[in-house]
């Protein structure tokens, strides 16, 4: 984008040079206050003490993915039903038998993640059923009691109570409209192992037979996943499906599973909460779907390093297949990898994370600029000039640092000198404690087509830069986030960090919560704006929407006004709010418009990113997140 030409003084530049050392000075420079304290609303963290329900079993019970939604298992709906001093880890996996959950080394993995005091919940039956497949199928008084027993055994020997769940009834009425009982004599082996080794038995199959019985076969359709065509952005086509359920019956079959554990003394009574209320809303909002299916971990491919399968991750990404449903991740060893990169618009759902300790271990850098020329003609443009340009779909990076080096002060005859580290236009990108680096537009935020929704998040990430750092047409939430101006070493106007173009269809742009606005050492106090509105080729209908709430503002920035004009548009027909800031920056002022508690409601980070396929990445790590330790988030 360009900027202001009436600015006349010089730019600073910073040259990151042998980038390593560069980034580590960079990543040092000027102490950050302690993060802002959390919005309200934010969602509830687990924690460490809190007791456990590990629950093992099949796909009736596992955790889906947001690609999934709103199709969900009972275990992933357990938190929504349970006191929040109870926590869930579900190990749960599609298509599992008793054979097949301990051939994958899945019950090794749950005993491992097991507490003292922690309760395992062990619910099988629907694949153990399929005695055509070697792989899957137990008799039931055979191997399936065998493979119970080991579940009981290793639950005891790591001082955790255990509860079997015999298997959810599917939804098969006879033509009378009676509920058919559909899983053999395998919830009588499972009752019968119970009481020879002594531990309860939740009896799910005869509850939710009894309740399917009661709502009959046309209401059992809103429990089960039903959709019809064009209901769920995930199911264009639609869905039938009479075994799994929405997030609905989910819900409702975790409350029996509940129930049964109160019923037989294994949880008290306190411990268990009503439903959320009946609307759609309600009823997403109390889970959590995360990336990837949790016990459906990504295909991992190395890069860098000694034993990298690439040495390069344009190479990597270039060797993945276009389309393919199969969620990937590029595992970077520590280093620089000078190379310009591009996520194209026909991957999805990759996921690119550093090897080292810390986002300045593993750098992707390049050194292009708007200006610079284009091998055949012409100049890269400030889209191009990106080191890392995202056009996928569902796309993360993880602790790393993107860069882009372009130095400034070796080209002081280029007019167009904006550099991009990095330019995401696909939906639902995920950035987390990653370090954005430039100058003059660092961070491009933008979407394939103006009027089209694009959706990113960035948690614990450090953005840094000083002209328009943060600009473009997308629609993005910061959560506790650093936002670094540098000095260009030239006041009253060192800066400006957003230049925002949502257009005007769009209720979002910009949302900066419980983030901290911080300064390079030497900064000039009262010298950077929060943002002026960029009307990208005049156009009226890119009014700008930024909303900085429960954040810390440092000295430098702008304290009366601190949003300005631009390129002849006023930043008071922009869409430009504040809400419970703090810090030496912030103060009253008429010029600084300000929400209201009753307005502040709407500007949230869910608002932000849920959209019409209910997105929530904010809840990763919360108490509805029930995903194993490093799996599926």
């Amino acid at each position: 984008m360009s900027w202001q030409r009436n600015l006349t003084f010089p730019r600073r530049a910073v040259l990151l040079g042998a980038a390593a050392t560069t980034v580590t000075s960079l990543t040092a420079v000027g102490p950050a206050p302690a993060r802002a304290t959390q919005p309200t609303g934010a969602a509830t963290p687990r924690r460490a003490s809190a007791r456990r329900i590990v629950v093992t079993g099949d796909s009736t019970a596992s955790t889906y993915a947001h690609a999934d939604l709103p199709r969900a298992g009972w275990g992933q709906a357990l938190p929504a039903r349970l006191h929040e001093s109870m926590e869930v880890t579900n190990f749960a996996l599609s298509g599992a038998s008793t054979k097949s959950f301990i051939a994958r080394g899945l019950l090794d993995a749950a005993l491992a993640a097991l507490r003292p005091g922690d309760l395992l919940l062990v619910s099988f039956g629907h694949n153990d059923e399929k005695l055509d497949d070697p792989t899957r199928g137990t008799k039931p008084r055979g191997e399936y009691q065998q493979n119970l027993r080991r579940f009981v055994e290793g639950a005891r020997a790591r001082r955790a109570s255990v509860a079997l769940v015999t298997p959810v009834e599917r939804r098969r009425f006879a033509t009378d409209g009676t509920a058919r009982a559909t899983h053999g004599e395998y919830p009588a082996a499972m009752l019968d192992l119970a009481s020879d080794v002594g531990v309860a038995c939740v009896d799910l199959t005869t509850a939710s037979r009894s309740l399917w019985q009661q709502l009959g076969p046309d209401a059992t359709l809103a429990e089960f996943l039903h959709l019809a065509p064009g209901l769920h952005p995930q199911y264009p086509q639609g869905v039938a499906d009479d075994t799994h359920f929405a997030a609905r019956g989910a819900l409702t079959v975790a409350g029996l599973v509940l129930d049964g554990l109160v019923e037989r003394g294994v949880l008290p009574a306190g411990l268990v909460r009503a439903a959320p209320t009946d609307s759609e809303g309600a009823i997403l909002d109390s889970m959590f779907w995360p990336r990837t299916r949790p016990t459906e971990p990504p295909r991992r491919v190395t890069v860098g390093g000694n034993s990298g399968s690439f040495a390069s991750v344009q190479a990597a990404l270039d060797s993945l297949a276009d389309g393919a449903s199969e969620p990937v991740a590029l595992d970077l060893a520590p280093g620089v990898y000078r190379e310009p990169v591009h996520v194209r618009a026909a991957l999805g759902r990759v996921e690119i994370v550093g090897g080292g300790a810390h986002p300045r271990d593993t750098v992707i850098v390049f050194d292009r600029a708007s200006g610079t020329p284009k091998p055949g003609g012409g100049t890269w443009g400030t889209s191009g000039s990106a080191t890392l340009r995202i056009d996928g779909p569902d796309v993360a990076l993880r602790n790393l640092t993107v860069a882009n080096d372009f130095d400034e002060a070796a080209h002081p005859d280029m007019l167009d000198r904006q550099a991009v580290a990095l330019h995401a236009t696909g939906d639902r990108a995920e950035f987390s404690d990653v370090v954005l680096l430039g100058n003059q537009d660092t961070l491009l935020l933008n979407s394939p087509r103006v009027g089209a929704l694009a959706r990113s998040y960035l948690r614990d990430a450090r953005i840094v830069g000083d002209v328009d750092f943060i600009f473009g047409r997308g629609t993005a939430a910061f959560e506790r986030c650093e936002v670094e101006s540098l000095d260009r070493g030239a006041p009253p106007v060192n800066g400006y960090v957003t230049a925002a173009s949502g257009d005007l269809s769009l209720p979002f742009g910009f949302l900066f919560a419980g983030c901290t606005f911080t300064a390079a050492e030497g900064l000039a106090p009262d010298s950077v704006y929060l943002g002026r509105p960029w009307h990208p080729s005049g156009d009226p209908r890119a009014i700008a929407q930024v909303v900085v709430r429960d954040s810390w503002l440092g000295a430098h920035m702008k304290r009366v006004t601190p949003w300005t004009d631009m390129s002849g548009f006023s930043w008071r027909d922009a869409r430009f709010f504040e809400y419970a800031n703090r810090g030496p920056g912030w103060q009253v002022s008429p010029t600084r418009p300000t929400l209201t508690a009753a307005q502040a409601a709407n500007f949230t980070v869910a608002n932000y990113l849920a959209g019409p396929d209910h997105w929530a990445p904010q809840r990763r790590g919360s108490r509805a997140d029930t995903c194993p330790e490093g799996l599926g988030r």
